[in-house]
């Protein structure tokens, strides 16, 4: 494979699709640089993107996770031409860890000759298992964050932005992030003039305001703990608005303090107290989506002791006043 040409002439911009690809990760990028060359199409000397899809299988028609074919114009085994920029969409976890190991092989071999490499959502998991994010402040899907920190100590996940780079390397979040990102090279390529340009005609913004954990949950899917963690789960769930402590955690599952401390951060990552601070935070989330209650009360319910402390600590979690949280997020009906 040759190497990338001269940053003055038009860009090899390469989506890597993966089976069971969520879609989005791969259309919106998509749009974003396509929506560029449109913009640009009038320019002297023009430049611009060239966008292909690149097949991580042997075959060039792979399914998105919602059945949709994707037709790739190559793959893995015969791409013949200089990369500028490869992105790597996201796809489930558990089709990652069935991925042939030429994935791995191809990226590393390819990473020496591109300007940039990125991942948008769970993609990040392939550069981390191809050993291309070692040392480096990465981002992911908020909620696939802990399992990436878990699975590779050596990185630095951050789940806040909803894109990171470091160095030649960009990670993304959750799956729209993967626009904020193009929209991100874009204006790192053309300038802010054409980036906002097409920000509008996307009715996106530019720089979109907010931090990913905005829109999560603060714990992980229940689906996802041990089962020792569900069962202490379920047994405080009950309990958020109480003063509950290490002591009374261990007693109700018949455990010393420091066996129970060391066994629930060996299979959670998190302190029994942050796990609980944790849980109250998603529960005072979901009773300002879904209830009309004061923030006053919802304080006490969720065992804050007052509205000061549960403003305290939305606000560093999720950077917004319990108040703006409800704003953005309760529905209307």
């Amino acid at each position: 494979m040759k190497t990338a040409e001269n940053n003055s002439e038009t860009k090899n911009i390469v989506l890597l699709v993966l089976p069971q690809v969520q879609l989005l990760d791969i259309a919106g990028p998509c749009d974003v640089f396509t929506s560029a060359n449109r913009f640009m199409v009038n320019e002297q000397p023009y430049s611009g993107y060239r966008i292909h899809l690149l097949s991580g299988t042997s075959e060039k028609i792979l399914y998105s996770g919602s059945g949709m074919p994707i037709m790739c114009s190559h793959t893995i085994y015969d791409i013949d031409f200089p990369v500028d920029t490869l992105l790597v969409g996201g796809t489930d976890l558990a089709v990652l860890n069935d991925l042939n190991t030429d994935i791995y092989t191809f990226l590393q071999k390819l990473t020496p000759k591109v300007r940039r490499m990125g991942s948008v959502c769970t993609g990040a998991f392939v550069l981390a298992k191809a050993g291309l994010l070692q040392g480096k402040q990465v981002t992911t899907h908020w909620k696939f964050a802990d399992i990436l920190q878990k699975s590779y100590p050596e990185l630095e996940v951050n789940v806040n932005p909803f894109f990171i780079r470091d160095q030649q390397i960009y990670t993304s979040g959750g799956v729209t992030s993967g626009m904020d990102l193009a929209l991100a090279l874009l204006e790192e390529d053309f300038g802010k003039a054409t980036a906002s340009e097409v920000a509008r005609h996307l009715v996106l913004h530019l720089h979109r305001p907010g931090i990913q954990p905005q829109f999560g949950n603060a714990l992980p899917d229940y689906d996802m703990m041990s089962p020792f963690i569900k069962e202490v789960r379920d047994l405080l769930k009950h309990k958020l608005g109480e003063h509950i402590s290490v002591e009374d955690m261990a007693e109700a599952v018949n455990m010393s303090v420091r066996n129970f401390s060391r066994v629930f951060v060996k299979e959670s990552g998190l302190t029994p107290g942050r796990f609980l601070e944790k849980m109250r935070l998603d529960q005072a989330k979901n009773m300002l989506e879904f209830t009309d209650l004061s923030i006053e009360m919802i304080a006490d319910k969720c065992g804050f002791g007052s509205s000061v402390s549960l403003r305290r600590l939305f606000l560093k979690h999720i950077s917004l006043s319990p108040s703006q949280y409800r704003k953005a997020f309760k529905g209307t009906e």
